[in-house]
């Protein structure tokens, strides 16, 4: 589900991904549908990756304090490393965050 008002113009494809990975956990976690509440919309900060469409905001409130926890931690699970998922004080930051990986020595 989306949040009425929000932005999805410009996301990255990795982006869809997420929200669909994200579905199925709170689906399974607490029988919830998870809701985005921000994309390329609304106010972050300068760095962002929000106005590159490389964020989703999805929705904590309606989840009770004993499920939050969980639910991250499948979330960061399922996204793997590619993905940042950052516990907020009032939403679940999911970001395609590819970093890269350090090479290894090349052996003598």
């Amino acid at each position: 589900m989306i949040k009425p008002g929000v932005d999805l113009r410009g996301l990255t494809p990795q982006m869809a991904v997420a929200y669909t990975i994200a579905l199925d956990v709170y689906r399974e976690k607490v029988g919830m549908v998870c809701v985005i509440t921000s994309a390329s919309d609304g106010k972050h900060g300068p760095n962002s990756l929000h106005y590159s469409g490389k964020a989703l905001d999805l929705r904590m409130n309606s989840l009770r304090p004993e499920q939050i926890h969980p639910v991250y931690v499948a979330l960061k699970t399922a996204l793997g490393e590619q993905f940042d998922v950052v516990l907020e004080s009032d939403h679940i930051h999911v970001e395609w965050d590819v970093k890269e990986q350090e090479k290894l020595p090349e052996e003598a």
